[in-house]
């Protein structure tokens, strides 16, 4: 298709698209929108068809990106040192804190 040819259907369906949404908008049914702006039931679906065909299209030409649902453990860096006579513990700083009470009740 030649660059003229797809630069008017692009302009075309931004027409139907911006009709597609005024009906949408008016409250009005398709039947009564149709009969106040003069244009035929059938040309209406016509466009609303092509504009939804469109979208759909519109859809598929983007790259799908995989989302991981594994959850991401931050790696922390700094700890916790426990001085208990001559034993020295290191726990990271997010250590569960349940644990770590159970540890400490150990140590004492």
């Amino acid at each position: 298709m030649n660059e003229i040819v797809r630069i008017k259907n692009e302009v075309r369906l931004k027409q139907w698209a911006e009709m597609v949404r005024q009906r949408n908008e008016s409250g009005l049914n398709v039947s009564q929108w149709c009969r106040q702006n003069g244009i035929n039931q059938k040309t209406y679906y016509y466009r609303l068809n092509r504009v939804r065909k469109a979208l759909c299209g519109e859809v598929e030409k983007h790259d799908i990106v995989p989302v991981s649902t594994e959850p991401e453990i931050a790696v922390s860096h700094e700890q916790i040192s426990l001085f208990v006579g001559n034993v020295v513990v290191n726990l990271p700083d997010d250590f569960n804190e349940d644990t770590l009470k159970r540890l400490l009740g150990v140590l004492r």
